[in-house]
């Protein structure tokens, strides 16, 4: 039987303010932690990824065994591929180079809808240090020039005392809500309270539905299957209603065509 998304909980989209201001914070940090944060928010909103794909994996109890509590698999620095010149970057390059890269790819392992083997490319954002491919460019550096290796994920670092550690969903959620209050996004009508980490992911389809990029692209970069990222294009944008009482204030002739001439 076919899977479909299942319904997602509602949390209010997030404009790309947000995980810009989260980046360039954490880059003014001399905190790993605040770092790897910044940076998976940026990767989160531009992939459009549920949390659960970055953030360090959940864990349960089954007869006794420990087992993941979903079936999605946490990408890991192998996922990750660098082009420069529509060329292989090798992943262990230098910082400045791998800064260079003009684009990056995820390759999906796996995720809770079944679909395996999936890629999502972003080019870099030219004259800008805050972006998707820049992002993941700092990630894996750190993680590599740290004694990590391909089978590290993303959402760890090294904390201060030298220990591996990863970044938690309930971390990144605190940063967010964090970001919003202090961008003064409530005068926007963005309560910090009605925020989350999937924000990032709602933000990420709202900003491409915006642009007028179609329903395809959207689902083919968001990985879903189904119409359900509609859910995520909410009513609470002013933009999807621009011009739109002008438009039906135009006054134009309605014909029934289904009444046609009787016999």
């Amino acid at each position: 039987m076919r899977r479909e998304d299942p319904p997602a909980v509602p949390q209010l989209a997030l404009p790309v303010a947000v995980p810009t201001h989260m980046a360039v914070a954490a880059q003014n940090s001399d905190s790993h932690e605040e770092q790897a944060i910044g940076d998976l928010s940026l990767v989160g909103f531009y992939y459009l990824l549920r949390v659960g794909e970055y953030t360090r994996p959940r864990f349960t109890k089954i007869n006794g065994r420990r087992v993941r509590a979903t079936r999605t698999v946490q990408f890991c620095v192998k996922d990750v591929g660098f082009f420069k010149d529509n060329k292989i970057l090798p992943r262990r390059s230098t910082l400045r180079n791998l800064l260079l890269a003009d684009q990056a790819t995820l390759k999906i392992t796996n995720q809770k809808n079944g679909r395996m083997g999936e890629t999502i490319t972003h080019e870099t954002i030219q004259n800008e240090s805050h972006g998707p491919v820049t992002a993941l460019a700092r990630r894996v550096h750190h993680i590599l020039d740290n004694g990590g290796n391909e089978e590290t994920l993303l959402c760890d670092y090294l904390d201060d005392d030298g220990n591996w550690t990863s970044v938690t969903a309930s971390q990144m959620r605190s940063a967010v809500r964090a970001s919003v209050k202090t961008l003064e996004l409530h005068k926007n009508g963005i309560d910090p309270d009605l925020v989350g980490v999937h924000s990032l992911r709602a933000g990420g389809a709202m900003a491409l539905k915006l642009q007028g990029v179609s329903d395809t692209t959207i689902k083919k970069q968001g990985r879903w299957t189904s119409m359900t990222f509609l859910q995520y294009i909410h009513n609470q944008i002013a933009h999807l209603s621009k011009d739109l009482s002008t438009k039906m204030s135009t006054n134009l002739t309605f014909i029934n065509v289904a009444s046609i001439e009787q016999y």
